[in-house]
């Protein structure tokens, strides 16, 4: 798409992408997703039925990104005579699986990639997988979602919508979630002092409890619907250790203090064992996850992105374990606001 080149060594449990609109942060989101929730599908289908990788991983591609009639070839970049390379080592298991993995395809490739990996060994049982929260939330038009998708597979919600429908779905399970977790749901259903809740039906799936009052999801406010996700993936045990989650643009319909709140919590989840890969556009974000860093001694990378006047984009990678933020475009419209508000000031 915009991006002519992008590699990174010994990626961290945090990664934190910055950009202005269209600097493909999300694209970025996606293809990671797409490659390693099709490892996922592909290891549990490899169980009873003969299929490969570069089947589950052309459709995951495919209604991932929903292109256009070109098919895949969209995601190629436009007038380059390259090919799409992607090459990318996914391990679990504290180390014992290591599968690398290698695909690539043109602009005229349309739904099947016939370059890639001969052999992918399937992951063991219950040691990765992949999960993706959209920018939108779900749980409003939980049932609409899946019914204009099941029957009318309709543009406009892809596979990250649908895939998560699928494991908000599941039911709560008994036992107990990992204590690490179970601290980290408890501050988020405090958060908003209620939690979201599975009602067992089919047209109302979700309700809002606070005290003694129920809410339906139009009641409820967007951004618990958004904690709700959350909280609703640890308890039915959709959200663990050895969990790759991606998160488009958390902070949307969050207050600053719930956004702050909600990135100690995702640091909180990180270190019980899911690995995080979030897109903002929030200085509150980035700025606490450098806090977080600075004061726990975590790696958090941070992916910055620019483009400049239609060119291909460019990328920096920076640690952010001594709190020190890179200069980026987040930063700059801050600077930007202040310069303007000092020069007002100098007029009057």
């Amino acid at each position: 798409m915009a991006h002519s080149d992008l590699s990174l060594k010994d990626i961290p449990e945090i990664n934190i992408i910055i950009g202005k609109n269209d600097t493909g942060k999300t694209g970025l989101l996606k293809l990671l997703y797409a490659t390693v929730k099709s490892l996922e599908i592909y290891s549990l289908k490899k169980k009873t039925t003969d299929t490969s990788y570069k089947k589950e991983l052309s459709d995951k591609l495919y209604d991932t990104f929903m292109p256009r009639k070109n098919g895949l070839g969209d995601l190629v970049q436009k007038g380059s005579k390259d090919r799409l390379d992607v090459n990318i080592t996914i391990s679990g298991n504290n180390g014992k699986y290591k599968q690398p993995i290698y695909y690539s395809f043109g602009e005229r490739t349309e739904k099947t990639i016939l370059t890639g990996n001969e052999h992918i060994d399937p992951l063991p049982d219950n040691v990765i997988n992949a999960l993706f929260i959209p920018a939108k939330e779900v749980l409003t038009a939980f049932t609409d979602i899946r019914n204009i998708r099941d029957n009318f597979y309709g543009i406009g919600f892809d596979d990250t919508y649908l895939d998560l429908i699928k494991s908000l779905d599941l039911p709560t399970t008994k036992g107990r979630v990992a204590n690490e977790l179970s601290q980290v749901n408890k501050s988020l259903e405090d958060l908003f002092d209620g939690k979201i809740e599975q009602t067992g039906q089919k047209e109302h799936p979700f309700v809002f409890k606070k005290g003694n009052q129920q809410f339906s999801m139009q009641q409820t406010a967007e951004g618990i619907k958004k904690i709700g996700i959350l909280t609703t993936l640890i308890t039915n045990r959709q959200l663990g250790k050895g969990t790759v989650l991606f998160m488009d643009e958390p902070e949307t319909a969050l207050h600053p203090d719930a956004i702050r709140k909600l990135v100690e919590m995702l640091v909180a989840m990180s270190k019980a064992g899911v690995q995080l890969f979030i897109a903002s556009h929030s200085y509150f974000v980035v700025k606490q996850l450098a806090i977080c860093a600075k004061r726990d001694r975590l790696n958090v990378n941070c992916w910055s992105l620019n483009r400049d006047n239609g060119k291909l984009v460019e990328n920096s990678m920076y640690n952010l374990i001594d709190g020190v933020l890179p200069s980026n475009s987040i930063i700059d419209e801050t600077l930007k606001m202040y310069d303007q508000e000092i020069s007002v000031d100098f007029k009057i």
